[in-house]
């Protein structure tokens, strides 16, 4: 994954990368910034303008109601991290090319997974994922598989 996000060069050979949009989701939920709110870390991935309406409907699509716009990111559970990336996701208007997934149902539950796994499945690019999940991985429809 790093080879592929570009963090590591390989020891032999060379690599081509075409310049795309990835987005990383990583078992820390690193997209997340701790010292916001739930409301303001939407906010960081509205590059399209959306109105504050249009942001908290969204927020309430992913089950931040009201009462959660003000709570802390750092207070989040994985799954609410989870279901927050996948939100900021949707406000930011353009679908990343690639989303590569490390074990991304380690830390929810399942409602959690399966608002996940809706999502990915309406999402239209590369999916790389990293899982040990075998019913998630049934269900998100992989196209080819590598196992290791």
């Amino acid at each position: 994954m790093k080879r592929i996000l570009g963090e590591l060069t390989p020891n032999t050979g060379v690599i081509y990368k075409v310049d795309n949009k990835t987005v990383y989701i990583d078992q820390e939920y690193s997209l997340i910034d701790n010292q916001l709110n739930v409301y303001e870390q939407a906010q960081q991935f509205n590059i399209s303008a959306l109105q504050e309406y249009e942001i908290k409907v969204r927020l309430n699509r992913f089950l931040f109601t009201k009462d959660d716009w003000d709570k802390s990111c750092s207070a989040l559970s994985g799954g609410e991290k989870m279901r927050l990336i996948l939100c900021c996701l949707t406000i930011k208007s353009q679908s990343p090319d690639i989303i590569i997934l490390d074990e991304p149902t380690n830390n929810i539950d399942i409602q959690n997974v399966e608002m996940l796994t809706a999502t990915i499945n309406e999402y239209h690019g590369t999916l790389i994922v990293v899982s040990h999940d075998e019913t998630f991985l049934a269900q998100i429809n992989l196209e080819r598989t590598i196992e290791l």
